[in-house]
């Protein structure tokens, strides 16, 4: 199964719309369409989903640097900076900050079609190498 059906299929990436939009170079895209069940009570999108988005696009992007080593997040921060309506399509980048022996640490950006920064993302992640 190729990584892009892996990802699509999870059941999370499933229930909120996530698919990935492109992979180039070990660097993957993702993006989500904005429905109405995404929503808070301001009628934006939920800040849960703005950060289950930003940890999505990491561990892909982890996925792809690292290998078949298995991992998990322990930390992530987001810091909110436009809100998203309804119908809008949204689009999320990671890359690698740092790659030590047990702990990564990635840097995620939320953008939506204009290019406008939606939220930035911090997150730390437990690694586990297979052993040779």
């Amino acid at each position: 199964m190729s990584l892009i059906a892996r990802y699509e299929e999870m059941p999370f990436w499933n229930l909120i719309g996530l698919k990935v939009d492109s992979i180039e170079e070990k660097q993957a895209r993702i993006k989500l369409k904005v429905t109405n069940d995404l929503l808070n009570g301001n009628n934006i999108l939920h800040g849960g989903v703005v950060t289950s988005l930003l940890d999505a696009v990491m561990g892909i992007n982890l996925k792809l640097l690292i290998g078949e080593a298995s991992y998990a997040t322990v930390s992530l921060t987001s810091q909110f900076i436009k809100a998203v309506r309804a119908d809008e399509t949204i689009y999320a980048t990671a890359e690698m900050v740092q790659n030590g022996r047990s702990v990564a640490c990635m840097e995620a950006r939320l953008f939506n079609e204009s290019g406008e920064m939606i939220s930035i993302g911090l997150g730390s992640f437990k690694v586990s190498r297979a052993r040779s």
